[in-house]
């Protein structure tokens, strides 16, 4: 027989704390080519202001699962902002004075004293279908084969290289100049122009890119909005692995915008973006298992995936996870605790999940290595949240974290630095940790 939801671990945590979180709610949006061209042109980027949080939605009884409060979603305020996904605790950061920082900086990579600024994400593509064209003669075959040229973004995009990759169809190029169309730093921004390149990296399978599209279309920005569209982006994302694809992907099953809220699908790829470390998919699985929708009702499953969010400092998962405890025997708790202090991040597939930098000219410069301790702790930190094994962050870029920042840089598609500096602290900021 299954114990009982206690009502105060209801009203704690499914009434008290009823609110869709936004991804970006308290960070500022980088743009990725705003980065580019400050390390090739040794501009400094002024912070953008922060975006404004989400409204509150109104209570809803607790007992009433069609009016379930919204799962919290991995939102974009704007085309190009991405954040964090425990925005109850802003994360800012000031520069050190040791640190020479050309470029806009990761959140919770730096110390807390200024607005958090942080490199874009992206979504993928569409998989292709069967060619079932006749076969044409060689000659017409030859010309069909040379792909047509976009045009060529307008100069203030950014340096020619970049934007000759972009139009010869680079898809990683192609996302950098639709970042900072979006962000409207450089040039004025831009919006349809900035979703057009999105849509062109997309279609080319780039994964981040397809993540970024799905939002688009989710808000309507720069696009009709449509959420049929943001589903199909998002789907492909998530099934290519993209984190963030999963978590929103599942926040459109569980909120019934698109019909009846299908909690089975949420709670599968919920559990898929928990078991990659995304701290609202680890609270939005242990409200669903404390509900039991999508899933046999738990509050062993529950309390793990609370404590789990918590250990990121999730101020809600705490207080939930507090509730559910009174629901459970000191012995079960204790197990938990031990199953939960053992944990480890499934693998997280890099290039689905943070797009390059600068991979469209073998001369990019990832700017001055940044020596404070303080910065130097926070990536380890971050680096070990991703599965790399540094021990414990002591803020000294010895031979392991010069290892595993190479191992990364490697693995997202860049050239290898070793060095904790501003390419680094973009494209690791681009994605929670």
């Amino acid at each position: 027989m299954r114990m009982p939801m206690p009502q105060v671990a209801q009203e704690s945590f499914l009434t008290k704390h009823r609110r869709p979180l936004l991804l970006a709610a308290t960070l500022v949006a980088v743009s990725l080519l705003a980065l580019n061209l400050v390390l090739q042109r040794i501009d400094t980027v002024d912070p953008a202001p922060a975006p404004e949080a989400a409204a509150v939605p109104e209570e809803a009884p607790a007992g009433d699962v069609s009016t379930i409060a919204p799962p919290r979603v991995i939102d974009m305020v704007d085309p190009t902002a991405t954040g964090s996904i425990n925005p109850g605790a802003p994360m800012t950061f000031s520069k050190p004075a040791d640190a020479k920082i050309t470029a806009p900086t990761a959140p919770a990579l730096l110390p807390d004293e200024a607005p958090v600024a942080i490199a874009p994400a992206s979504l993928g593509a569409a998989p292709s279908l069967p060619d079932l064209t006749p076969v044409a003669p060689p000659e017409e075959a030859e010309t069909a084969a040379v792909a047509e040229p976009f045009e060529l973004p307008a100069e203030a995009v950014g340096p020619l290289p970049l934007r000759e990759a972009a139009a010869n169809g680079d898809a990683k190029a192609q996302f950098e100049v639709a970042a900072i169309l979006g962000e409207g730093r450089a040039v004025e921004k831009n919006p349809e122009e900035s979703a057009k390149w999105y849509e062109r990296s997309a279609a080319q399978g780039f994964v981040p890119a397809q993540y970024r599209l799905g939002n688009l279309y989710e808000l309507g920005s720069g696009v009709e909005k449509d959420l049929e569209q943001a589903k199909l982006w998002y789907q492909r994302s998530a099934e290519a692995g993209n984190r963030m694809a999963m978590h929103n992907l599942a926040a459109l099953h569980a909120g019934g915008q698109m019909g009846e809220q299908e909690f089975e699908v949420a709670s599968e790829w919920f559990a898929r973006a928990a078991a990659l470390g995304m701290t609202d998919s680890q609270f939005n699985l242990g409200m669903l298992y404390a509900r039991g929708l999508g899933v046999e009702q738990d509050f062993e499953q529950s309390y793990k995936w609370f404590s789990l969010a918590a250990l990121s400092g999730d101020k809600d998962a705490k207080q939930a996870q507090d509730d559910i405890a009174k629901s459970l025997t000191a012995e079960a708790v204790s197990r938990i605790n031990d199953e939960v202090n053992a944990w480890k991040i499934a693998p997280v597939d890099f290039a689905a999940n943070f797009a390059p930098i600068g991979t469209w000219t073998k001369d990019f410069a990832p700017g001055d290595a940044i020596s404070s301790r303080e910065v130097v702790s926070k990536v380890q930190q971050a680096l070990n949240k991703l599965g790399f094994d540094l021990g414990t962050p002591d803020g000294v870029a010895g031979p392991k974290t010069r290892d595993a920042i190479s191992a990364f840089e490697r693995n997202t598609g860049m050239s290898e630095s070793g060095a904790v500096n501003p390419r680094l602290l973009a494209v690791l900021g681009s994605q929670p940790v």
